[in-house]
C-alpha cells in the first residue's frame, strides 16, 4: 500500500474540513433531530444533543467493531464503547476541575459544542458562563443553536483562532477552567501568545489539554502516538515544549501529565496535561 500524501494543515485546510464539510453535516443532523421532537419549537437539549452525538460518533452503528487504546494498550471494542469511554473521561476530568466558584468554563476549538454542552448537562457548575470558542462559523452556529434550547444555560459562542489568539471580548474572571480536546492538534506550531491569552482570562486559571502529544514527552516507548503520525497529518509538534518553557519562566505550573491515557484512534491517542497559571506569572 502506498503511503498517503502528507497533509499541510493550513487555516484553509481546517476551514474546508470542518467549516464546509463536517460541521455543516452536523447542522443538518441537529435540524433533523429537532424536527423529530414531539414539539419541535421546544426541543430538549439533552435529547437532541444525545442523538446527534451518537450519529456523529457511530455512523456505522453503536456495535460496529472498533479499536481503541486504554493506558497504552490496544483493545477491540464496539464503537460505542470507544466513544463513551473517551467522552466520559473528558467530562469527568473537566467536571472535577470545576469548583463552586468557577465563573467561566471555556473550550478552545469547541467545534459544534458537543463537549461543552455535554459538560453542562452532566452537572457542570450551574452559575458559570459557558463559552464555546471556535474557529469556524459553522461550528459556532450549531453550538449556539443547541445552547438556545436550554434557557438556564449562560452561554456565548465566540470566534477563536489559535494563530491570532484574542479573548479580550470576554473580560476577566475570578476563576476559569479552560480545556481543549484534540484542537491544539490542528496547529503544527502553537504560538506562545495562545498560552498567554489563556493565562489572562482570570485571576485563577486551570487549563486541561486532551491532546495527542504523548510522543512529545520523549519517552522511549510510545504505543498510542508517534512523531511520524503527527508529521504525516501535520498535527501539533510543540505543545509540551511550549508548556515546559512557560513553566521554566514561572508563568505556569504543570500539575499532571498522563501520556496516551485513552484513544478513540489508537494511532492518535489522547494525553492529558493539566496546568495552572502561576500567581506571580506576568
Amino acid at each position: 500500500m502506498s503511503r498517503p500524501e502528507p497533509v499541510h494543515r493550513s487555516s484553509e485546510w481546517v476551514q474546508r474540513e470542518y467549516g464546509r464539510e463536517k460541521w455543516p453535516a452536523v447542522a443538518r443532523m441537529v435540524e433533523e433531530e429537532s424536527r423529530a421532537e414531539s414539539d419541535p419549537g421546544r426541543a430538549d437539549l439533552g435529547r437532541v444533543l444525545g442523538r446527534v452525538a451518537r450519529r456523529e460518533a457511530c455512523p456505522d452503528g453503536a456495535l460496529a467493531p472498533s479499536q481503541m487504546t486504554v493506558a497504552g494498550s490496544r483493545v477491540g471494542v464496539p464503537r460505542a464503547v470507544a466513544h463513551a469511554a473517551h467522552q466520559g473521561f473528558v467530562l469527568d476530568v473537566v467536571g472535577e476541575a470545576c469548583t463552586p466558584t468557577t465563573a467561566l468554563v471555556i473550550e478552545l476549538g469547541s467545534g459544534w459544542g458537543r463537549n461543552l454542552l455535554s459538560l453542562w448537562l452532566s452537572g457542570g457548575p450551574a452559575s458559570a458562563e459557558y463559552v464555546a470558542a471556535e474557529y469556524t462559523e459553522a461550528g459556532r452556529r450549531v453550538a449556539a443553536q443547541l445552547a438556545a434550547m436550554d434557557p438556564r444555560l449562560k452561554f456565548r459562542s465566540v470566534a477563536w483562532d489559535y494563530r491570532h489568539p484574542d479573548l479580550s471580548m470576554l473580560g476577566r474572571f475570578d476563576e476559569a477552567v479552560v480545556f481543549t480536546v484534540h484542537s491544539v492538534e490542528q496547529l503544527p506550531q502553537l504560538p506562545a501568545e495562545a498560552i498567554d491569552t489563556i493565562r489572562g482570562l482570570a485571576d485563577r486559571v486551570t487549563c486541561l489539554h486532551f491532546e495527542p502529544v504523548g510522543w512529545q514527552l520523549g519517552e522511549t516507548e510510545q504505543s498510542g502516538s508517534t512523531a511520524d503520525y503527527a508529521a504525516q497529518h501535520d498535527y501539533n509538534r510543540n505543545l509540551v515544549e511550549l508548556l515546559r518553557e512557560q513553566e521554566r519562566q514561572r508563568r505556569l505550573n504543570i500539575e499532571l501529565i498522563l501520556p496516551d491515557v485513552i484513544g478513540e484512534n489508537p494511532a492518535n491517542s489522547t494525553t492529558l496535561i493539566v496546568w495552572r497559571a502561576s500567581e506571580n506569572g506576568s
